[in-house]
C-alpha cells in the first residue's frame, strides 16, 4: 500500500527511523556554585548558633551551681547533644568499635597521671615540663621506685593525644583544662574519683562482669568473694579511695543540686544518712550560711574518717556526727529534713524497702525525706550516656540487683514503704530530687 511505502523502503534499508532526541540542558555551574554556597551557608549558621549559645551560657553563669541558668543550659544541653550525635555519626562504625575496644587503656592513662600526680607537679612548676624533668620530680618527692623514663615518655604523649596533656613543640607538657581537675588545688578535683573508678581494683572487678552475667554477682563478690561493703570493713586503704571518691562526687554536684532544690532554706535540722564523709552535707550548711544544723549517719569507720573531714573547721555546735547501720535500726534523731543520696541505687528493691521502712520508723509527722539519685530516662542524651556507664558500675561494684531506676520504680518503692506526695525536682548536675512525707494515717 501506498501509504506504507515510505515505512517499507525504511525497512530495506536495515534502519529504524530514530527518535527525536530529547534537548539536553547545559551544566549551569553558576547554579550549582550557588547551590553548594546555600550548604555552606547553612552549615555556617548551625555552627555559630551552636557556638554562640555556649558563648551566652558561659557568660551566664549563675554561681555556685557554674551552670548557666536553666533556659541558656537546656540550649546548651539539647545543642551539645546534637553536636555528640553527630560525631557519632560521622565517625566510621569500625573506628568507633575498635577505639571503645581499646577505651580502657585510656583509662589506665588517665589513672597513672593521677596516681603519679602529675597534674599538681606541672601545676607547681607553673610552666611547661619535660618528660625527664617529670620523672625526676615523681622520683624524689613520691619516693617510689625509679620510673622508666621510656615508659613515662610514652604514657605523657598518649595523654596529649587524649586531651589530657599539651604537648609542646619541644616535647613539654602543660595542663589542659581537663586536667586541671586532677590537681589537688582545683575546687572540683576529681582526683579520687579517678582513682576510685580507674584503679587497679576497678580495673580487675570491671573485667569480672563478663563472669556475672552467668553467676548473678557483683563484679566485685566474683574477684574478693564477698560484697563491697564487708570488704571495706577489713581494708581500710580501700576504705579511704572509696571514700575520696564518692567524696569528690558530692563536691562537684553540690552547688547545683542545692541551687535548684530552694526548699533547702525551710529545712532547719537535716540528717544526711548514709551521707559518707559529709561533704555533701556541709556544702548544703555552708550555702545557706550554717543556718541550718546537720547530722551525718553512717558506719563507724566511716564516721572516724568524718571527724576528720570536719576536723580544725570550727563547726561542732553546727555538725553532729553519729555511727550505725541504716539497715538494721537508727537513733531518734531531731530532724526535720531527711537525705538518702546514691543510696538505693545500691541496694535491691528488697533491700531499699527494709531502709526506706528503717527510716519511717523514726520520722514524724510534717517531716521531709529526700531521695537524691541519678533518675534513668529523665536527662539529655549526656546524661543518660553517663547513667548507663554508672549502671555498670552498679553491676560491678555492689550487691546484685543494685541500679539506677526509673522515677516510677522510685514512686513504687516510697508509696510501698509508708511515703505519700512523691514530687520530683530536676536539677542541673543530672540528678533527680524526690521529696516525700511519712503518711500521716
Amino acid at each position: 500500500m501506498e501509504r506504507n511505502g515510505k515505512t517499507k523502503t525504511i525497512l530495506e534499508k536495515g534502519s529504524l527511523p530514530k527518535p527525536s532526541a530529547t534537548p539536553q540542558r547545559k551544566t549551569n555551574h553558576k547554579e550549582i556554585a550557588i547551590s553548594f554556597l546555600k550548604k555552606i551557608k547553612t552549615i555556617h549558621i548551625v555552627a555559630v548558633i551552636g557556638v554562640f549559645s555556649v558563648f551566652i551560657g558561659y557568660l551566664s553563669v549563675a554561681p555556685p551551681t557554674d551552670l548557666p541558668n536553666w533556659p541558656l543550659y537546656s540550649l546548651n544541653a539539647r545543642t551539645w547533644q546534637s553536636f555528640e550525635r553527630w560525631g557519632q555519626h560521622v565517625k566510621p562504625y569500625h573506628v568507633r568499635l575498635m577505639t571503645t575496644a581499646l577505651q580502657h587503656l585510656e583509662s589506665r592513662a588517665l589513672y597513672v597521671l593521677t596516681y603519679l600526680e602529675v597534674p599538681d607537679f606541672i601545676e607547681k612548676a607553673d610552666k611547661p615540663l619535660s618528660c625527664e624533668e617529670i620523672k625526676t620530680m615523681v622520683d624524689e618527692e613520691l619516693g617510689y621506685q625509679p620510673l622508666s623514663l621510656s615508659y613515662l615518655c610514652r604514657v605523657l604523649h598518649a595523654s596529649a593525644h587524649f586531651d589530657f596533656l599539651e604537648e609542646t613543640s619541644d616535647d613539654r607538657y602543660t595542663l589542659t583544662p581537663l586536667s586541671k581537675y586532677l590537681t589537688s588545688s582545683h575546687p572540683k578535683s576529681l582526683k579520687g574519683f579517678v582513682k576510685f573508678y580507674s584503679g587497679d581494683e576497678a580495673l580487675v572487678i570491671s573485667t569480672a562482669l563478663s563472669r556475672s552475667m552467668f553467676s548473678g554477682q557483683s563484679g566485685f563478690k566474683e574477684v574478693y568473694r564477698t560484697e563491697l561493703q564487708e570488704h571495706l570493713k577489713v581494708d581500710p586503704m580501700f576504705q579511704d579511695i572509696y571514700d575520696a571518691g564518692t567524696a569528690d562526687l558530692s563536691r562537684f554536684h553540690a552547688p547545683a543540686i542545692i541551687a535548684d532544690y530552694p526548699p533547702f532554706v525551710s529545712c532547719k535540722h537535716i540528717c544526711d544518712i548514709g551521707g559518707g564523709l559529709g561533704t555533701f552535707l556541709h556544702a548544703i550548711l555552708e550555702y545557706y550560711g550554717f543556718n541550718i544544723n546537720g547530722t551525718n549517719f553512717d558506719l563507724p569507720d566511716v564516721i572516724e574518717n568524718s571527724r576528720a573531714y570536719f576536723k580544725g573547721m570550727n563547726i561542732e555546735d553546727k555538725v553532729s556526727l553519729v555511727s550505725g547501720n541504716f539497715s538494721k535500726k537508727l537513733p531518734q534523731f531531731n530532724c526535720d529534713c531527711y537525705l538518702l543520696k546514691d543510696i538505693l541505687e545500691n541496694f535491691s528493691d528488697e533491700d531499699a524497702s527494709v531502709i526506706l521502712a528503717t527510716l519511717l520508723s523514726v520520722m514524724k509527722k510534717g517531716n521531709r525525706l529526700l531521695v537524691i539519685e541519678r533518675v534513668m530516662h529523665t536527662g539529655t542524651f549526656s546524661d543518660e550516656k553517663f547513667k548507663a556507664l554508672m549502671d555498670l558500675t552498679m553491676m560491678a561494684f555492689n550487691p546484685s540487683h543494685s541500679r539506677l531506676r526509673t522515677s516510677e520504680e522510685l514512686y513504687f518503692l516510697l508509696e510501698g514503704s509508708g511515703f505519700v506526695e512523691p514530687q520530683t525536682y530536676q536539677t542541673r548536675a543530672g540528678y533527680n530530687i524526690i521529696e516525700a512525707y511519712p503518711d500521716s494515717q
